[in-house]
């Protein structure tokens, strides 16, 4: 069968970005990653002593963050490169209660992992937005999780990168989406809106490649040259400073046989 476009450059972006991100069990990552876990505890999401779904769970950032307390965690994606990071990291920790297998949640049959968790998250993720996405998810788990972007994302240097290759640079539908889903399912939930802000430092190569896979995932031909020239004209050094700021939701639900 032909691979939908659209899903062959998803799986390239996410295979671009693995490399780049820190590793999930970096001090200031699982310092930001245990704020979130934080208030999706107080929101009613519990792990302690249960077998956890993460859903798109990329390099292991919440899985790996919820292992030492967890029974088991189990990580789906659909890029290999992601996978095999959480993989190293988790063995590198010690975690033996990890593990992960490569999967395209919009197309996994629910009857897979029916039943089998008692918490399922996604967190900054596409896999999961629609209502039988958000069905799939409930049949899965005793109780659901999600945390995605909610209307704002600001990074002066992608803006003027996404306006170079004509680009208006927007916030992922991310957490509006599910929020609709759920509305439209007649689900109660609690929610949790909070700022972040994120920053990160790297040398022009690296920040061109990270610049590429975002362009390119918009079916948009990468203008390097263009591009690097930007770059070296806002930062003469050659490292590249971002900040990002972010508006994000957390959303914390049961099926309907498991209403809050």
């Amino acid at each position: 069968m032909k691979q939908d476009p659209k899903d062959a450059r998803a799986r390239l972006f996410w295979d671009r970005k693995a490399a780049g991100y820190p590793s999930p069990l970096a001090p200031a990552t699982l310092k930001a990653t245990r704020r979130t876990l934080s208030m999706m505890r107080r929101l009613g999401a519990e792990w302690r002593g249960l077998d956890v779904l993460d859903i798109g769970c990329g390099t292991g950032l919440f899985a790996l963050a919820m292992a030492p307390a967890a029974r088991r965690v189990v990580g789906t994606d659909l890029s290999p490169r992601m996978l095999a990071r959480m993989k190293a990291e988790a063995s590198a920790a010690g975690l033996c209660n990890a593990e992960a297998f490569r999967a395209d949640w919009k197309k996994l049959p629910a009857s897979v992992l029916k039943g089998r968790f008692g918490l399922a998250v996604a967190s900054m993720t596409s896999a999961v937005g629609t209502p039988a996405e958000v069905r799939k998810m409930e049949a899965c788990a005793e109780k659901c999780a999600y945390v995605g972007w909610y209307g704002v994302r600001k990074n002066p240097v992608m803006e003027a990168v996404f306006r170079l290759h004509g680009l208006p640079y927007l916030s992922p539908e991310g957490a509006s989406r599910v929020e609709r889903s759920l509305k439209t399912l007649g689900r109660r939930f609690r929610k949790k809106v909070f700022a972040e802000v994120r920053r990160r430092e790297e040398p022009l190569e690296k920040a061109l490649r990270e610049a590429r896979a975002h362009i390119e995932i918009n079916g948009v031909k990468f203008r390097r040259k263009e591009t690097g020239e930007l770059l070296k004209k806002l930062f003469p050094g050659g490292t590249v400073r971002q900040r990002t700021e972010a508006r994000k939701a957390l959303f914390v639900w049961s099926g309907p046989k498991r209403r809050p």
